[in-house]
């Protein structure tokens, strides 16, 4: 009878051996250089933990044979195809145990236990719930954080996304809060360090998020990005200080000239009918120069003048950053409450503080762009006005004297 037994052990570590070797020359000669975390490491833990908990769980030997067969094979699919590789790695067992005259019934029990890895299954029964809890193993292990950078790298090659470190970091907490350990002997084991694990990988999260912040805000480089945004807000001010004393400019003189004009035209015609007749040569460019005048003071009083703008402000556009109530012109239209908290999540949040001063800034140029728009407009019209008087005045002249 004892004998008996040996013969079958040795049957059944034989053929574990065969799994092994077929998996190990599979791995060698077909792996893909872009899997880094699928391969014959993770393969070979995987098994080897099934084999420990299937002890501990007190598996008879059949039982115990289909597990370590599930765990070599279970991955094999990577091989051939990224997503969906479950069902190529059924075809791989298969294909080995054909060639080992493996029993059929045996067979479908590793193809059950390898499709049961699937995202999303539910394990069932105590064989599945063993190769659930042997797979993600390294959650509780210390391993788990350098297994992971591997496994980053083998995604953003396979599915072409590159993580940001705070993308990543938040990845991998879900993944290690979303799955949890089933069996006895993995809580046994692996619970512990998967809670240390979980407050560790919290931790990470908070030093990605200051680097994210640190890389979005510009950090990184020192003071330069206040720096920038100061001497911006600066300048803001600064030219509309010029363009306010330019229109300032052109409305005194304007002024000036308008008086002027009016008052000695007044005078030329309240002297007598035949005064104003003989001098009525000179209206067309006394005329042009006071039209000229006129309008350039209106447009250098319309770029000058306050402005104070009141619409109504879509609270999902701020969410979005598509709106920034630090511009006077926007935040008007909401209410008090409503602008303090946003200013107190502009406090939590660098990145939106810096975007937010961004349109600020915008919109403080768009205002600036209309003030020197108009002082320009006053301008010429102004060097137009003085121009053609002068030349009618010329004109004038010398007709005047050829007569």
């Amino acid at each position: 009878m004892e004998t008996k037994e040996k013969e079958e052990r040795q049957v059944k570590n034989e053929i574990l051996k065969k799994a092994e070797s077929f998996v190990e020359d599979l791995f060698r000669n077909d792996l893909p250089e872009k899997l880094l975390y699928h391969n014959m490491a993770h393969t070979e833990e995987v098994a080897a933990v099934s084999e420990e908990l299937g002890i501990e769980s007190g598996l008879n030997n059949d039982d115990l044979e289909v597990l370590i067969l599930s765990g070599w094979f279970h991955d094999t699919g990577y091989i051939r195809k990224y997503n969906g590789h479950e069902a190529e790695s059924v075809k791989y067992a298969k294909e080995f145990f054909a060639k080992n005259n493996y029993p059929e019934e045996k067979v479908s029990q590793v193809t059950k236990l390898i499709m049961s890895t699937v995202a999303g299954h539910e394990p069932d029964g105590l064989l599945e719930e063993l190769l659930h809890d042997a797979d993600i193993a390294h959650l509780g292990r210390k391993r788990f954080f350098r297994k992971g950078e591997l496994l980053r790298v083998e995604l953003e090659n396979f599915n072409s996304k590159s993580y940001t470190e705070l993308e990543w970091e938040k990845k991998q907490y879900n993944f290690l809060v979303s799955n949890y350990f089933i069996t006895e002997a993995a809580k046994e084991r692996f619970a512990k360090r998967r809670v240390k694990n979980i407050k560790k990988q919290r931790q990470n999260i908070l030093k990605a998020r200051k680097v994210t912040v640190r890389t979005n805000t510009g950090k990184d480089f020192g003071r330069g990005i206040d720096t920038l945004y100061r001497a911006n807000y600066r300048n803001h001010i600064n030219l509309s200080a010029i363009a306010d004393g330019k229109a300032n400019m052109m409305i005194s003189i304007n002024t000036i000239l308008i008086s002027v004009i009016v008052t000695l035209s007044g005078a030329s015609l309240s002297v007598s009918k035949g005064f104003a007749v003989e001098n009525l040569r000179f209206t067309i460019p006394i005329m042009t120069l006071l039209v000229g005048a006129l309008l350039s003071v209106i447009f250098a009083v319309l770029s000058a003048r306050p402005k104070v703008t009141s619409k109504e402000v879509d609270m999902n556009d701020v969410k979005e950053n598509k709106i920034s109530l630090l511009y006077f012109g926007n935040f008007l239209g909401i209410p008090k409450e409503e602008f303090v908290n946003y200013l107190s999540n502009l406090k939590k949040d660098q990145k939106k503080l810096y975007d937010s001063m961004s349109l600020d800034l915008y919109n403080l140029g768009i205002v600036l762009k209309e003030k020197y728009r108009l002082l320009t407009i006053s301008y010429n019209v102004f060097m137009l006005g003085l121009v053609v008087t002068v030349l009618a005045f010329i004109f004038i002249f010398f007709v005047t004297n050829a007569n």
